[in-house]
C-alpha cells in the first residue's frame, strides 16, 4: 500500500519533539525538514498531526500513535489496539495538555477521557478514566463534548445533556477527581470547536456558527469584546463585530485568537503587552496595533482567500489556495525560513507552495513550531486526469 503522504516540521527541537537527534546547536530546525520511519500508509483520511505542545508532539499513523518530546515514551510508539472502533479505525478525539506534555485525550462518541498512562518502564498507553458515581459529571447526567486547558491551567469542557452547558475547573486535576466546577453556564446550542488561549476560551456553536468568548476580566481583549455588567467576562458571550458572521473555523495561541469565516475571510483579535518581552511581543503587537479595533478583517497577500489557520505562541500560518502563509516570530524556526531571519518584520510571507501533483493536506502550529502534512493528488485512473481537487 502506498504511502498516504509525508509530514514536513519546523521549528524548536530541543527535546526531539519534532525529529529526534536532527536540530541546529540550539536545538531548532530552521527549514521545514521531512520526519524520518514515519509511516503513514494506515492514516487514510484521519488527521495525522494530533496535538504539538511545547515539548511533545502526538502523530497519528492509523494502528500507531507516535508520541514524541520531553515526556516522550521510549520507544515512541503508542499502539492503539484496545482504541480501535467497530469500523478498524482509532477512536481518537481532541487531545489536551499543558507545558508538561500531552494528558490524554477525548472520545467525542463516549465523552469518555483517556489518561496517558507512562511509567517510564512499560509500554505507554492511553487509559479509560473511571469517575465515581458521586462525582460531578455523571451525578449530574453530563456528558463531555469539548475540553481545553488554558495557559493559566484553568479547565473549560462543554457537556452533551438535557441542558448542555460550559463548565470551568481551575484545573485538571480537579477535573479527574470529580470536583463541582467553580463556574457552570448555560450552553444555548451544541459546542462545534472549543480553544484556549493564556486566560480565555472560545467556542463556535455547531447549529448556529457564531463565537462566544469567556475568561479572565484581566485581558478583555482575548474575549475579542468589552464586558459589562450584563456580559462580564466570565459569562460566555457573542463577539458583537462578528455576529452575523458565519465562522467555520477557529485558534488560539498564548495571545492571539483567530476565525476562518465560512466566506474565507481571516479575523483576528489579541492582547498586546504594555511591556514587549523579546521578538514575539514587537511581530504580534504591530499585527494588533495596525487593527485599531478588537476584532478586524486581514487582508492575506492582496485578498486571497483563507482557508484554514493555526496559531504558534509566536507566529500565525495561514492556508490560502495550495499555499501557506506566515506572520510573526521565527527566532526558533518556527516559520522555516532559515537562521538569519529573526521575523516576518509585520508582513505576510510565504512560507511553503505544494509541488506539481502534491497538496497540503493539512497543518498545525505548536507553540514554537509548524507541521505540514503533504501528499500527492489522486488520479482518476480510468481517464488519467487528476481527479476532482475539491475530493
Amino acid at each position: 500500500m502506498a504511502s498516504c503522504g509525508k509530514v514536513l516540521a519546523t521549528g524548536f527541537n530541543l527535546h526531539g519533539q519534532l525529529e529526534p537527534g536532527v536540530s541546529n546547536k540550539n536545538g531548532s530546525l530552521y527549514h521545514f525538514t521531512q520526519i524520518q520511519k514515519l509511516d503513514l500508509v494506515d492514516c487514510d483520511k484521519d488527521k495525522v498531526i494530533r496535538c504539538a505542545l511545547w515539548s511533545t508532539t502526538i502523530l497519528n499513523t492509523g494502528r500507531l500513535l507516535v508520541h514524541r518530546g520531553i515526556s516522550g515514551t521510549d520507544p515512541d510508539q503508542i499502539h492503539l489496539d484496545g482504541l480501535i472502533d467497530l469500523k478498524g479505525r482509532p477512536k481518537l478525539g481532541v487531545f489536551f495538555g499543558d507545558v508538561s506534555g500531552v494528558k490524554g485525550f477525548l472520545d467525542h462518541s463516549s465523552g469518555d477521557l483517556y489518561i496517558l498512562q507512562d511509567d517510564g518502564k512499560n509500554d505507554a498507553s492511553f487509559v479509560k478514566h473511571c469517575f465515581q458515581a458521586n462525582d460531578f459529571l455523571p451525578r449530574t447526567g453530563r456528558q463531555v463534548s469539548h475540553i481545553a486547558i488554558a495557559g493559566n491551567m484553568q479547565v473549560c469542557v462543554t457537556t452533551n445533556c438535557k441542558e448542555p452547558g460550559v463548565c470551568i475547573f481551575p484545573n485538571l486535576k480537579s477535573l479527574l477527581q470529580g470536583s463541582d466546577p467553580v463556574e457552570i453556564y448555560p450552553s444555548h446550542h451544541l459546542v462545534k470547536s472549543l480553544v484556549a488561549s493564556s486566560t480565555t476560551f472560545t467556542k463556535l456553536g455547531q447549529q448556529q456558527p457564531r463565537l462566544e468568548t469567556f475568561g479572565d476580566a484581566r485581558y478583555p481583549a482575548l474575549l475579542g469584546r468589552i464586558p459589562s455588567t450584563q456580559s462580564p467576562a466570565s459569562l460566555p458571550t457573542v463577539i458583537s463585530a462578528l455576529d452575523g458572521i458565519n465562522i467555520a473555523k477557529i485558534d488560539a495561541g498564548s495571545w492571539l485568537i483567530a476565525a476562518v469565516s465560512c466566506e474565507k475571510d481571516l479575523y483576528v483579535w489579541g492582547h498586546v503587552m504594555q511591556q514587549p518581552i523579546g521578538d514575539y511581543h514587537s511581530c504580534f503587537d504591530k499585527l494588533l496595533n495596525n487593527i485599531g479595533e478588537d476584532v478586524h478583517l486581514i487582508d492575506i497577500a492582496d485578498g486571497q482567500d483563507v482557508e484554514d489557520v493555526a496559531i504558534g505562541d509566536e507566529h500565525l500560518v495561514v492556508l490560502t489556495s495550495g499555499e501557506l502563509w506566515g506572520y510573526g516570530s521565527n527566532d526558533f524556526g518556527q516559520l522555516g525560513l532559515g537562521q538569519d531571519v529573526k521575523s516576518t518584520q509585520g508582513e505576510w510571507v510565504k512560507i511553503y507552495a505544494a509541488d506539481a501533483g502534491e497538496k497540503i493536506r493539512e497543518f498545525a502550529a505548536g507553540p514554537l513550531g509548524t507541521f505540514i502534512v503533504v501528499e500527492q493528488k489522486r488520479s482518476n485512473t480510468l481517464s488519467g486526469y487528476p481527479s476532482d481537487p475539491a475530493e
